[in-house]
């Protein structure tokens, strides 16, 4: 009796460290909007069940319409991790009212998780993310915010976020902030909320000193700061100081200057800063968001000389990613290369479309009655649920996902690194 319960001891010893060995080699979502409807009413309610026998009519055009249905994604193959990140309005006015609207969010999906356990699982650390993947099939969800107005004001407001198990902070968003200054997209809404930032010289539009202070505030909480949507210089101040402090940098959604050129863009030194400093980027995976806008003559000339590819479908993506992972492998030390590391991130119900079809009325190319598609490829990317698709598709093209796959034990290591470190930074 004695030697069972001695070898079942052992037993559970081995498990439970394996687990912790053991790397993690999913698709991990760096962010998704499920709760867009508590600081905006007018979206329908998100992680809602349909029946399967009457799916929502849903189309790849659905910036102010929920996709993000419970059955999407529940045991979805083409994103196993879930960052779901609380947003605030952009005018919210108090730290109090923005606590409480993040909150709301936070426990929505803490109560779905709750009464749908069987399914799915929310992670507070990184260790809790990998004993889920490697010891259940559960959806895994992983709590930030994109936003940080109002929200980081001191040390005891990034604890109380740690607290609530978020990983990561969106610092700056859409508009600028005591922080520093958001990218202006070259999109008339955009500017528009943003408008007092078109009386600034772009120069001065950086990094301040509460934004610094964020940061620092944030990691020693043990939070990632994921420095998307920041104007140039503000991303460039982040950088430097991330780089003084040993903070590795969090990118979840910016795309690459050479190709899309604009504000939201990273230049190639900003890109390689990051990785530089022990950080990784992702890129947004909307066709819509990858499209080409002023590209430089190099990689323009590498479109023009594409035979086939339909312009704000999957093959926007495609050609980003591909032309960002060709510059890392060129760029980077070997070391670095073997285990690169590029994230994705979907956005859905972030206020944007996703890529179209390439074939059908809203394609590029008419729909073969003898060829077999792929979903993606007819529906383009509609809802969650086409992401296996959509994965699929692209490794049938010989597209080398393995940097994808990577990018979940990449993150869960960097948030390791800054909960270890926390306090000193």
């Amino acid at each position: 009796m004695i030697r069972t319960r001695w070898f079942t001891f052992f037993l559970f010893l081995f498990f439970v460290f394996s687990a912790q060995a053991q790397e993690v080699h999913e698709y991990i979502d760096l962010q998704i909007h499920p709760c867009m409807h508590v600081p905006y009413s007018f979206f329908g309610e998100g992680l809602e069940t349909f029946d399967e026998s009457t799916p929502p009519d849903l189309s790849w055009k659905h910036q102010f319409t929920n996709v993000n249905y419970a059955n999407y994604l529940r045991k979805n193959k083409g994103a196993r991790i879930l960052c779901v990140g609380a947003l605030t309005q952009e005018n919210i006015a108090s730290a109090k009212r923005g606590r409480k609207v993040i909150m709301k969010q936070i426990k929505f999906v803490n109560d779905f998780v709750a009464a749908n356990s069987e399914d799915f699982a929310v992670a507070r650390t990184p260790q809790e993310a990998r004993d889920l993947v490697h010891t259940t099939d559960k959806t895994i969800i992983i709590h930030s915010i994109e936003g940080g107005k109002r929200l980081v004001n001191s040390q005891e407001d990034a604890n109380f976020w740690a607290e609530q198990g978020v990983a990561f902070i969106t610092l700056v968003h859409l508009v600028d902030s005591k922080y520093g200054a958001a990218a202006n997209q070259p999109v008339f809404a955009l500017k528009i909320l943003n408008f007092g930032s078109l009386f600034k010289k772009e120069k001065n539009r950086r990094l301040t000193e509460k934004g610094k202070n964020a940061i620092l505030y944030l990691a020693n909480a043990g939070i990632m700061t994921d420095i998307t949507h920041m104007s140039d210089n503000t991303r460039k101040d982040a950088l430097t100081l991330m780089e003084e402090k040993h903070i590795p940098p969090l990118v979840t959604h910016d795309m690459f200057k050479p190709i899309q050129n604009q504000p939201r863009g990273m230049d190639e030194e900003d890109v390689l800063k990051v990785y530089a400093n022990d950080g990784f980027i992702s890129l947004p995976i909307s066709g819509e968001s990858c499209q080409p806008y002023k590209s430089r003559a190099d990689y323009q000339a590498k479109l023009d000389a594409l035979e086939n590819h339909c312009e704000g479908s999957i093959d926007s993506y495609k050609f980003t990613y591909e032309e960002v992972k060709k510059f890392l492998e060129k760029e980077l030390p070997a070391d670095q290369v073997a285990n690169l590391s590029i994230g994705f991130q979907t956005d859905f119900n972030g206020w944007l479309n996703h890529h179209r079809p390439r074939y059908g009325e809203e394609g590029c190319y008419p729909i073969n009655p003898d060829s077999i598609y792929e979903a993606i490829e007819l529906q383009g990317l509609a809802h969650p649920g086409l992401l296996e698709s959509h994965w699929r598709l692209l490794e049938k093209e010989g597209v080398d996902l393995e940097p994808i796959k990577r990018s979940s034990e990449k993150f869960l290591q960097m948030w390791e690194y800054v909960l270890e470190k926390k306090g000193s930074f």
